[in-house]
This record gives structure tokens, sequence and C-alpha cells, in this order.
């Protein structure tokens, strides 16, 4: 009960936070690609420097105190299915314009179509093609692997985060980019959220938004351990959490209505999108917060094919979107 309610608090902070700072991968991606602007994308990667800092203090503290190493971190599975669940995945989030994160929040704010991006994460996760069409990919998987073992904790984090900095001038140097301005709400969003995944490693585990879709395929098979299950209920409360901080957020600014989709078109995007990232997360273990947003304060090795093929999916997926949508 004690576990339930401090990650329904969590939940419901990051609801709050993603609310208020406009903070969204899905968002950050289609300014890479369609916009001039960077301020999501530089929210993004602030908050994996700045988790990915706080993951390594609290390892070194567990470390001191003789707890295992990795327990409190995310190392997933890696391989080919990563990359080919990452570019689903950003696909998928792209033509539904939010991510699983996202979609949350969005059902918290009152917009309508975000259900239809739910209705189709679920309808994927459950309906995954992949493990009859191409079993190949699970058996291409290796497991998981920590950085931190090649030269330890510390020197995995500061290449970690200086790959993050490269990544930020490089996409800073992009002519038409805008200037990077540090005090913007998704910036600032970006730190706190890499705060609060912080805290909630250092006391339970990191942030993750659909393992419970993951367990939905050995469900209907009648294959999940109840020890899955009873791992799966806190999430599920976090996640209803967070719904409910975007959720008083939104009402707090006087702002919460219901909001119709504008387009007949936008309901089919958001399901096939939905659909998409569904079956991504099932290939990759993972979306854009666990397999990217987690994974890489882990240093976990799987988010560096994760990552590269979430952003190679949303380009594909903003030609898409300029050209259909």
């Amino acid at each position: 009960m004690e576990l339930l309610l401090v990650l329904g608090l969590f939940g419901f902070a990051y609801g709050v936070v993603l609310q208020r700072s406009g903070f969204c991968i899905a968002r950050a991606a289609l300014e890479l690609f369609l916009l001039r602007s960077r301020e999501a994308l530089n929210g993004l990667l602030a908050g994996l420097c700045v988790a990915t800092l706080g993951f390594t203090v609290v390892t070194a503290v567990r470390a001191g105190a003789g707890l295992p190493a990795l327990d409190h971190l995310l190392v997933l599975p890696f391989g080919v299915a990563t990359v080919v669940g990452g570019v689903l995945f950003g696909l998928g989030m792209t033509l539904a314009g939010m991510c699983a994160a996202g979609t949350l929040q969005r059902l918290g704010e009152g917009y309508l179509v975000a259900w239809a991006s739910l209705a189709g994460m679920i309808l994927g996760a459950a309906f995954d093609p992949f493990r009859t069409l191409l079993p190949t990919l699970w058996q291409l998987q290796s497991g998981g692997f920590w950085l931190g073992r090649v030269a330890g904790a510390p020197a995995a984090a500061g290449v970690t985060v200086a790959a993050i900095l490269m990544v930020w001038l490089v996409v800073r140097g992009k002519p038409g980019a805008r200037p990077f301005r540090l005090l913007t709400p998704a910036v600032l969003g970006g730190v706190v959220l890499g705060l609060l995944n912080t805290a909630q490693v250092a006391v339970a585990t990191p942030w993750t938004v659909t393992y419970p879709l993951g367990l939905i395929p050995p469900a209907l098979s009648g294959s999940v351990s109840a020890t899955a299950l009873r791992g799966a209920l806190p999430l599920l409360v976090l996640d209803a959490g967070l719904v409910l901080g975007s959720a008083f957020a939104t009402a707090a600014r006087a702002r919460y209505r219901l909001r119709w989709p504008r387009r007949a078109r936008d309901v089919g995007a958001a399901l096939a999108g939905g659909m998409l990232m569904g079956w991504g997360l099932q290939l990759a273990r993972g979306c854009s917060i666990g397999g990217g947003f987690s994974a890489l304060p882990s240093l976990s090795a799987s988010a560096w094919l994760f990552l590269p093929g979430l952003f190679l999916g949303a380009w594909i997926g903003a030609r898409a979107v300029r050209r259909f949508l």
C-alpha cells in the first residue's frame, strides 16, 4: 500500500510538470523535423543530463551502503528488435502527435483524441504481429548490458552526458534553429522531471509508462505470473496519477474542458499511431520514457539503439505528416 501511494504521488507530480511545462518527446521530434523551435528538444536533453547525473549519485550511494548495483536501474535487453521497435514507436508518436506519457497527459487535459491513441496502444500491444511473423527478431536480442561495467558508473555517466551535449551542439547549430534559452518552460520541466525520476529511483524504480501494456499478450494467453501482475499494479497507479496530475494542473488554470477532435482523420491518425507505438514498445521492451528517458540515465546499452531508432521513425513520420496530414 505504501508503494502504491508513493508511485501515485510521483505520477501526480509528473502530470503536473508535463502539463505546465509543455515537455513532450513527441513534440521534441516534431519541432526538430518540422519547425524552427528547439525548446522541447532542449528540455529533453536537459532532463536526460540531470537524470544521468542523479542516477549515478544514487548508484554511488547504494554501492557505499553495500546494496546491489543494478536493482534500482532499468537495464533492458537489446538487439535488432530494439532498433525496429524504436523506429515504429517514433513513427507512431509522430502520427499520433503524442507519445505514451503525452497520451496520458492529454487525457487529463480533456483531449478526446487521446483515447484513440490509448486504444491504439492497447490494441497494438495485445495483437503484436512480430512474435508470429518475425520471431527471429526476439532471438537476436541479448540480455541487458550495463555500461557501468566497462569503466565504472562515473566514467560511463560522463561519456553519456558528453554525448548528450554533443547532440545539443549539433542540433543547436542547424540552420534556422532558434538560439538556446535556458529559462524556458520545457527546459525547466525537463530538469524537474529529471530530478523527480532521480527521486523515484532512490525510493523505488525508474519512471516507466507502458510496462503494464507489455503484460497484455501473456495475460491473454494465461501465461503471465502473479508476480508480474503484482508488479504492474503500482505502475498502473503511477499512470493514473499522471492523468490526475495533468487534470489538476489544467483545472487550476481554469482551462479544463472536453476537447473534441477537429477532424475525423485526426482520430484515425491517433489510432494508427497508437497501434504503431504498441508494436514498438513490445519489440523494444519500453517506450520513450522507459526505453529512453529512464534507460539512458540507467546506463543501459539498449538506449543507444532505441533513441536513434525513435528519431529515425519520427523523421519518417514527420514527412508523412507534412504530406498527408
